[in-house]
């Protein structure tokens, strides 16, 4: 995830054409109250390709909430960032968005492995080229895996998937033929070597200042973490890790079918056509520019859509997509409803005196009527969950119990947890390190409407039990930034999962709570790090499968954060576009692949 030669792989998520009940509703009031009545939507089927007399022209406008957080693919763990950075870099090897097979894009081939499963050797196609026309190598690809060791840069959320490669290095000396070596087998190695965006070396060292750091050095810096010891690689990573590297074009090159125009901040990213793109043939570049537009207001990205300013937007509020749009047609849009690998949870930050308790994590999900938020502002488009798996994988366990929502069992755990009113102002406390403390805390958002919405009528329910939350709002990359340094009490949270098979290290392991990788919630338990680390080393899909559901138990017991449900996404776009592809993958459409007739196409250079 044997021959020498990687097989395909298995298809793991469901792609038939499901049909779902919906709750429709009218626009419900801040404290939830509503009436609904039954309608129902079907998921988007992925339609076949349309692209005869497919002509090149016109543009692609996207609204985002916010700003892309960094454009270059080694620092940063930002969704909106990799739909945009998708566009300008490419990787060895892909994942085929309607088989989910790995299929070659810089390789000429899948690699050959080793049968001890520890080294992997691609050949490099020879006619791929950056967007500034310089060839692309060998030297670039243990370049960008160098970036990605070094432990000073802001590449921790990627850093885990390397961490048992041992070393890269050019097979005799041929530019064009790349062997990594492993320390330890890890299943997903074809998956993480393979898919690593390459970045130029040319560009983003032209000093060869990492040509001084062997792998040796790299791993000693990683357990040291002393940056004093190794000056020259902070020195790097202070550059790699600068805001200029990320949204200079002159910096963020790559060698995909677009490239960097311009970004102007707050307002707006903008691609353009790669007209010498190498692969052409393969690959299509349709549209000649690619801008993502920010309008963080709902309201108005709606608007703008309507008035034709806005090619495409996720809906974030199930009430525009249901109501607000009833008829697309009127306004020259089309709906989709796409089925992605994704799921939404409540945050606990487990380091917080008052959330440390398991006891207190488990009343918290009993005490939270999950289907009637779903039934009151998702309009019945979500499904309860109970894992950070996808509910589509096989690799989910089905027979975990749902927690039933019940204010009494809350109240009960509560107590047994010595959570009581002894002072009788309505609020539960707990003498915690000789110290009386009420429980009280405070949700962070990122300015999402229905984010919003959702936790204004947890903290209601919350209240009826003696707990009383606040609500803060910030600019997205503020949000980014306090839950990454965990300075948050509680939030609701998102994951974009991949297809690909499952190593939950990213999220879940111990170490990834230090710093700033993704275990932003501060979970630590080593039986469940144990499981994670076994899933790693197996290759036998069979007995992975056993080890991620025994996995799945234990996080279902310690309740780190009250998974909520997984929920289609909603998208507008315009109906002059032909090959609007949706598909049932993490970033859905492909914005190279959408082309307008001559006679429709809105934007001309």
């Amino acid at each position: 995830m044997k021959l020498s030669r990687i097989s395909s792989i298995a298809v793991i998520l469901v792609l038939s054409v499901i049909l779902i009940s919906c709750g429709r509703q009218k626009e419900t009031t801040q404290n939830g109250n509503t009436e609904s009545k039954p309608t129902s939507l079907s998921f988007t089927e992925l339609t076949p390709k349309d692209v005869s007399g497919a002509v090149e022209g016109d543009w692609v406008i996207k609204q985002e909430m916010s700003d892309a957080e960094k454009l270059n693919p080694t620092v940063t763990n930002d969704a909106s960032a990799s739909g945009i950075y998708i566009y300008i870099f490419e990787a060895l090897l892909d994942v085929s968005r309607e088989t989910y097979d790995l299929v070659p894009v810089i390789a000429k081939s899948l690699p050959v492995v080793s049968d001890d499963h520890l080294t992997y050797t691609f050949e490099l196609r020879e006619d791929v080229k950056f967007s500034d026309g310089k060839p692309l190598t060998g030297e670039d690809v243990i370049f960008t895996i160098k970036t990605i060791k070094n432990p000073f840069t802001d590449a921790q959320a990627l850093r885990n998937y390397f961490a048992d490669l041992k070393s890269v290095e050019l097979v005799d000396g041929n530019k064009y033929k790349v062997k990594f070596t492993m320390s330890k087998p890890y299943f997903r190695a074809i998956y993480s070597l393979g898919g690593v965006y390459i970045t130029p070396k040319h560009i983003l060292d032209k000093d060869n200042m990492n040509d001084k750091f062997t792998f040796e050095m790299l791993a000693e810096a990683q357990q040291d973490m002393d940056p004093k010891k190794y000056p020259e690689l902070q020195k790097y990573a202070d550059f790699l890790n600068s805001e200029e590297v990320s949204r200079d074009a002159k910096y963020v090159v790559g060698s995909g079918p677009y490239k960097l125009d311009k970004w102007i901040t707050g307002q707006s990213i903008t691609l353009v056509r790669n007209d010498n793109y190498w692969n052409k043939q393969s690959i299509p570049n349709y549209p000649a520019k690619l801008l993502f537009k920010t309008i963080q207001d709902q309201n108005a990205a709606i608007v703008a859509a309507k008035n034709k300013e806005v090619d495409q937007m996720y809906v974030i509020q199930p009430s525009d997509f249901v109501e607000n749009v009833k008829d697309p047609a009127q306004f020259s849009l089309k709906k989709s409803l796409v089925l992605e690998p994704t799921y939404v949870f409540v945050a606990w930050n487990n380091k917080h005196p008052i959330f440390s308790d398991v006891k207190v994590r488990t009343a918290l999900a009993h005490a939270i009527d999950r289907q009637s938020i779903i039934d009151k502002v998702v309009y019945g488009m979500g499904t309860l969950v109970n894992s950070p798996v996808f509910m589509k994988s096989k690799y989910y366990n089905n027979n975990l119990p749902q927690i039933e929502f019940s204010q009494e069992k809350a109240k009960q755990m509560l107590a047994e947890a010595g959570w009581k009113d002894s002072d009788g102002d309505g609020i539960l406390d707990k003498v915690i390190d000789g110290k009386k403390t009420d429980f009280k805390f405070t949700f962070i958002n990122n300015n999402n409407p229905k984010r919003k919405r959702v936790m204004l009528i947890i903290i209601e329910a919350l209240k009826e039990i003696g707990i009383q939350a606040g609500l803060q709002e910030y600019e997205w990359s503020v949000f980014l930034d306090k839950t990454k340094k965990h300075e948050f009490d509680a939030c609701y949270s998102a994951w974009q999962l991949g297809v690909t098979p499952e190593d939950p290290y990213q999220i879940w392991h111990s170490t990834q709570a230090e710093g700033e990788g993704s275990n932003f919630i501060s979970y630590i338990n080593p039986e469940s790090d144990k499981l994670i680390e076994q899933n790693r080393t197996e290759f036998d899909d069979t007995k992975r499968i056993e080890i991620l559901k025994k996995w799945q138990e234990i996080i279902f017991k310690d309740q780190p954060v009250t998974f909520l449900w997984s929920e289609p996404s909603r998208y507008l776009y315009s109906d002059r576009f032909r090959n609007a592809r949706w598909y049932a993958y993490p970033d859905s459409p492909l914005f190279n692949e959408w082309w307008t007739p001559v006679s429709a196409q809105r934007y001309k250079n």
